[in-house]
């Protein structure tokens, strides 16, 4: 189960990482509206917080 756990922890982590990076990505190269980067940053918030459960469930945190 451990293992699983921190599998899932770690595709959280990466897909957290993409999140950011297209982010910035988005916010280089055009405009986006306050309501597009509130809902990303809040899917980044979520994924982090998802993933932070993780960790301490395994007391890695």
């Amino acid at each position: 189960m451990k293992e699983n756990n921190l599998e899932l922890a770690q595709k959280g982590i990466d897909d957290a990482l993409d999140t950011i990076e297209s982010l910035e990505k988005s916010i280089k190269e055009t405009p986006i509206s306050k309501n597009i980067l509130k809902e990303s940053f809040y899917t980044l918030s979520k994924k982090v917080d998802e993933i932070e459960n993780i960790l301490k469930n395994e007391g890695i945190l």
